[in-house]
């Protein structure tokens, strides 16, 4: 602990004194300071790791002193004593971000380990606040969304990317992601990485999504990709090897009808030249069956593209007028 520097603030010059005697036995680095306004100052020019304050000051209450530190620089700890502790004070207190709030007077041992905690959580804090920063730079460069939700879904953060994908509104209150309950809940149930593919109907957009879940874990960070243009170039692929089956299909039936159509319209000739056969009408509706299967044989060759008809009891089949008529 003597590398961090805490910068102290009370009115009162005999705790003031006292306290810095305390902290700096502890092996810390002190700038004791006896007015709040003046406080400010130092901690704009200086790089403090720890704010001391106490609450009931001159000119600038602590919790007023803690809230213009925040805005400055969000993720240093305040810690506020006072000798009048109310539990409203304490509520306001940490509400507005104090990481701790202690009655007076402060037992040395307890202050020294919550200095310690709260510095090292700060510390925690910040390196996650910048790793985010950078991997949510990264990742809308190449037009990713990623957003953190907690377990019911509500958004905690996302970056402009993720906002933009997914149109989601800004919005008074939490908003949250728009997959239903029991999406999330299929999401917080699991504490490995999963892939889900969601689509959007209202902009005929694909999303993948890929979700992230520390075991024991309170926050889901989900990756979001559009895989719009893949849907559909995967789409085109389909239908081109469907068309490719269909007209292979096509010309191996073609191949194996011909030969016994062939060998039917040959037989039907025989018949009529045949003196002892006298069904001439039944041999004539034969052969003009087997003509109407000689040209669907010829259909099956020239067909170009995947065509459909309805067809009862079925999604649908192949239809091989339009097929063939490219």
């Amino acid at each position: 602990m003597t590398t961090k520097r805490i910068l102290l603030v009370d009115d009162d010059e005999n705790i003031l004194t006292v306290l810095k005697m305390r902290l700096e036995l502890m092996g810390l680095n002190v700038t004791a300071c006896d007015n709040p306004i003046k406080a400010l100052d130092l901690f704009k020019d200086g790089e403090f790791d720890l704010v001391l304050t106490d609450q009931r000051m001159d000119g600038l209450k602590g919790v007023e002193l803690l809230s213009k530190i925040k805005e400055m620089a969000p993720f240093t700890p305040v810690i506020i004593m006072t000798a009048y502790g109310k539990v409203d004070d304490a509520v306001v207190s940490m509400k507005k971000g104090a990481f701790s709030y202690l009655e007076k007077p402060v037992d040395a041992n307890e202050l020294k380990d919550i200095i310690q905690r709260a510095v090292e959580i700060s510390n925690i804090e910040r390196r996650v606040s910048i790793e985010r920063e950078l991997w949510g730079k990264v990742i809308s460069r190449i037009g990713a969304g990623l957003i953190i939700i907690d377990l019911e879904g509500n958004i905690q953060w996302a970056n402009k990317s993720a906002w933009e994908l997914m149109n989601l509104i800004d919005q008074l209150g939490t908003p949250k992601l728009p997959f239903g309950q029991e999406f999330i809940e299929d999401l917080a149930s699991k504490n490995s990485k999963g892939n889900f593919e969601y689509y959007d109907d209202s902009r005929d957009k694909w999303f993948l999504l890929s979700s992230a879940k520390r075991p024991g874990g309170t926050e889901i960070a989900v990756l979001i990709l559009d895989i719009t243009e893949l849907k559909q170039a995967q789409k085109a692929l389909l239908e081109q090897q469907r068309l490719e089956g269909i007209v292979e299909m096509a010309g191996a039936v073609a191949h194996e009808f011909s030969q016994p159509l062939q060998a039917i319209l040959l037989n039907c000739e025989l018949l009529r030249s045949a003196s002892s056969f006298s069904d001439r009408k039944s041999l004539a509706r034969l052969e003009k069956q087997v003509e109407y299967l000689g040209e669907l044989v010829h259909k099956l060759t020239d067909i170009t593209r995947y065509a459909k008809k309805e067809y009862p009891g079925t999604e649908g089949i192949v239809d091989i007028q339009k097929a063939a008529e490219g």
